[in-house]
């Protein structure tokens, strides 16, 4: 193996440099993400309880005396609203990603790796997959079961998975050529050592770029679906929920929905960001080791 096959190996091996000075957009996706987290963190621990209500203080107006974001309809804080909202769209997106990734990436190995009829009828079920609707999934879904945060975590996860699969797939088809993997398999390499010991390290920054992206839409989804009614519901509230709960009095209180939507589109923006970032690093990987 050459040295420059060395260089590359060891480069796809390695998590992305987070040389933060520069790059701006991955500095600036993390300040945002941290700032959310405080917001939350201070608004979970310092203030009433969400499920607080006082109707003699209903509909309070933003930097009211011990409600600093107003009240809503019923007297409950709105920023312990959104701040519980902010931790449960962060825990369904966190596990959304993980067991998606997990999933997408293990059946990708496999269809990468095996090739054959395993490759063709996993891509077949793949593109199957991928040929629904995905709001038709959960609408049925939402008919035949009790909406809940762990349902809401597996009917997500069902289609966030088929992502991971094709990526994973197309860089174990190009890792697989290549002189390193062939010199492991010449000297002996067992098929474990082989899949885990050189092409999961080499798919694992490309699956971390996806899922930093795909954290985002899975925001988007939960939040949407809340909306709709089809996703989480009381005693746990979403930010979608808040946003559908409060839409009635937008034009006498608008901070009931404007300040939860606000943190829902910080979330997002933060994400696509620390994705975006991400991004950049492994481009700028990829083009040192071409040099």
């Amino acid at each position: 193996m050459t040295a420059r096959a060395v260089q590359r190996h060891a480069a796809m091996r390695s998590w992305p440099r987070l040389q933060l000075k520069a790059h701006p957009t991955l500095r600036l996706g993390l300040l945002v993400l941290f700032g959310m987290l405080a917001v939350a963190a201070w608004g979970t621990v310092a203030l009433p309880g969400a499920g607080q209500q006082d109707l003699a203080q209903s509909f309070l107006p933003p930097l009211s005396p011990g409600h600093l974001l107003g009240t809503d309809q019923l007297g409950q804080d709105v920023l312990a609203w959104t701040s519980a909202g902010i931790w449960v769209g962060l825990e369904v997106s966190l596990a959304v990603v993980s067991i998606s990734a997990v999933i997408g990436i293990s059946v990708g190995l496999c269809a990468g790796y095996f090739g054959g009829i395993v490759d063709a009828v996993i891509m077949r079920v793949v593109d199957v997959c991928l040929s629904i609707p995905p709001l038709l999934v959960f609408v049925a879904a939402a008919a035949l079961l009790r909406p809940s945060m762990p349902m809401l975590i597996l009917l997500i996860s069902a289609v966030a998975w088929l992502p991971y699969v094709r990526l994973v797939r197309s860089v174990v088809l190009v890792e697989r050529e290549r002189g390193y993997l062939l010199a492991a398999r010449l000297s002996g390499a067992t098929r474990r050592r082989l899949l885990f010991g050189h092409l999961l390290p080499a798919v694992s920054t490309p699956a971390l770029v996806l899922g930093s992206l795909q954290a985002g839409y899975v925001l988007l989804w939960e939040a949407g679906l809340s909306f709709l009614g089809l996703g989480i519901r009381p005693p746990q509230h979403s930010l979608g929920y808040l946003i559908a709960d409060g839409r009635e009095t937008l034009s006498t209180a608008w901070w009931v929905v404007v300040f939860p939507g606000a943190a829902l589109a910080l979330l997002v923006l933060a994400a696509h960001l620390i994705g975006d970032g991400l991004r950049d690093l492994v481009q700028q990987d990829v083009e040192i080791i071409g040099r």
